[in-house]
């Protein structure tokens, strides 16, 4: 595990005269899921989780994660090059890095606005010289990156999108001009996907193509993507209201605009290249929220009747699998690897299947207790008799997207993995069953499904719930579950698709993690509460009930017999039966 590259950077800070550089893992369209080609935090430290960062300095180098990664990072990066920090910390470690005179290095297309004219700030303040690269350091370095590749874009008809692009455009340009907003860079991928209803292959398990939107009021929006891979219908279909320019050109984004134009950018999302592009043209840039965000979070009924579909589809799959994984005669001559390819061969079966919606979770025993573990497809590790396997996976369909997690014991369970089980199951229920009053925050909820874990000095450093996107990204912003210091929250409102996933992981052991997605439902005039959308069963083998009060075995007992209605009768008659033994009521 020995880490090579991290010498390499500070020689070649060492050759800039640059005292430290800031390595985000992202790409140029601030994404979570990125191409081979953006992993440039993977190469320079050896982490391949979906969040993180890094400073590496002259002559040191920290890496900080969030706790979903903190088991992972250790087991992935090398200790004696680079030191493991929290991100919650890394405000604090960096002002460390703001020197008087010496030059602090940054990518202006992977750095958001608001973070980057944080940075501005401090470096004034602290006199060091912020160094904006024009080509970022790690590609320099990099001497087998892989090429961009640009997938096919296809169309995303009103049948599964609910509503014509050509209205959702109408409405935004509405908002603009109330703002009064000359033009708005929309850089977003999902956004641009769900505003003008297209999707694309550019990012593994995740239907978006790259591409820019620049939309005026004034004049037509102009789209900027690969010309050669839009489909014909679909570029018949989007000339009709925008007009199409090759990415190639997005440098040249504001030269057709008057001076001192007033440019709407999402300074949380946004990179600040465009920002310092803006100024340069003579333009005002102004911070607008993503005018998408909400419109795209609060689902049309098309979309929710779509994601119910899928989820009962994905649930016949994961069934299917659980059937397979208890009843399997011989279960350690499997591994984690071939247990992710049979859930696959189960779910790629289904109608509107697309692909898997990320690389699923498949974890045994200690592996468990990584919450964003990635098992190695060419050393997998063997499934284990009386160990608890976790299993987080979900699909792409063309009318929904689908994430669902599962935690089963093959063969018995003890009396510790029984109780820490059974209360993430309680917070797990009782988060499901919750209703509140309008402007509700994720936020002032998510107590509710730390209760139990917390009675006994237990927790998860993870959010308890993501918002899901519409054939779109499994994580969608910007709904959320979680403490209120770990991430902003906005109200929960009516259409909203959300997961429940609470956990418990004892390092070294084991994990646990129970998870079915929830959609947000007007319960009453008053009242706002959540439809449980996900369905397979619960191992019962992991239950001990009498850590469950009346009310929690009431729910269960009714999960149960509705998933036992909706799929018993789409599987063969030995999974039937299983399935209602499986369900039976406590």
């Amino acid at each position: 595990m020995k880490n090579i590259k991290i010498k390499k950077i500070q020689n070649k800070l060492k050759d800039k005269n640059i005292h430290a550089l800031i390595i985000n893992r992202t790409d140029e369209f601030l994404n979570e899921y990125i191409s081979p080609d953006s992993e440039r935090l993977f190469w320079a430290t050896g982490f391949s989780g979906s969040a993180g960062r890094a400073i590496v300095s002259q002559n040191s180098a920290s890496l900080f994660v969030d706790g979903r990664y903190t088991f992972q990072a250790r087991e992935q990066v090398d200790s004696n090059q680079i030191s493991l920090e929290h991100l919650n910390d890394f405000s604090k470690k960096l002002s460390a890095y703001f020197i008087k005179n010496e030059y602090l290095a940054l990518d202006p297309k992977l750095h958001s606005i608001e973070e980057t004219l944080k940075y501005i700030d401090l470096a004034a303040k602290n006199e060091t010289k912020l160094y904006f690269t024009e080509d970022n350091i790690i590609d320099e370095l990099w001497d087998d990156k892989p090429k961009r590749n640009y997938g096919f874009v296809f169309d995303h008809p009103k049948n599964f999108a609910g509503i014509e692009s050509s209205e959702k455009l109408t409405n935004v340009i509405k908002t603009l001009d109330k703002n009064n907003l000359d033009a708005y860079l929309l850089s977003s991928l999902d956004s641009i996907a769900w505003l003008l209803n297209i999707r694309g292959s550019d990012i593994i398990n995740t239907p978006l193509a790259f591409a820019y939107l620049l939309i005026s009021p004034k004049d037509k929006p102009i789209l900027y993507i690969k010309l050669d891979v839009v489909e014909p219908i679909l570029n018949k279909r989007l000339t009709n209201y925008i007009n199409i320019e090759p990415i190639e050109k997005i440098k040249d984004v504001f030269n057709d605009l008057e001076d001192n134009s007033k440019i709407g950018l999402d300074f949380k999302a946004s990179s600040y290249f465009f920002y310092d592009l803006s100024i340069k043209k003579n333009c005002a840039p102004v911070h607008h929220e993503n005018p998408c965000l909400i419109p795209k979070a609060t689902k049309n009924a098309i979309e929710l009747q779509g994601a119910r579909k899928a989820h009962i589809r994905d649930g016949v799959s994961v069934t299917k699998f659980l059937y397979w994984l208890k009843n399997h005669p011989n279960i350690e001559n499997e591994n984690e690897d071939s247990a992710a390819n049979k859930l696959f061969s189960f779910r790629k079966k289904n109608d509107l299947f697309h692909s898997v919606s990320f690389d699923t979770i498949s974890a045994i025993g200690k592996n468990a207790a990584l919450p964003h573990y990635r098992y190695d497809k060419n050393k997998p590790i063997p499934l284990k008799k009386n160990s608890i396997y976790l299993f987080d996976s979900g699909g792409q369909y063309f009318d929904g997207t689908t994430d669902i997690t599962r935690t089963v014991i093959l063969g018995k369970a003890n009396k510790e993995q029984k109780e820490m089980f059974t209360r993430v199951l309680k917070g797990h229920i009782n988060l499901s069953k919750h209703t509140f009053p309008e402007k509700t925050k994720g936020t002032d909820i998510d107590y509710i499904a730390r209760a139990s874990l917390k009675e006994i000095g237990c927790d998860y450093d993870h959010g308890t719930g993501h918002g899901i996107g519409s054939f779109l990204s499994v994580h969608e912003a910007p709904q959320r579950i979680s403490k209120k210091n770990m991430f902003p929250s906005v109200d929960l409102l009516t259409g909203m698709i959300l997961s429940n996933e609470p956990g418990y992981y004892k390092e070294g052991e084991y994990g646990i993690r129970i998870e079915n997605i929830l959609i947000v439902n007007k319960e009453n005039e008053n009242l706002l509460g959540f439809e449980n959308i996900s369905w397979a069963p619960i191992d019962r083998d992991l239950i001990e009930p009498l850590l469950l009060s009346s009310h929690e075995v009431k729910w269960l007992n009714d999960y149960h017999q509705t998933v036992f209605d909706k799929l018993s009768t789409l599987l063969n008659a030995d999974e039937k039966l299983w399935l209602q033994e499986v369900t039976l009521p406590l």
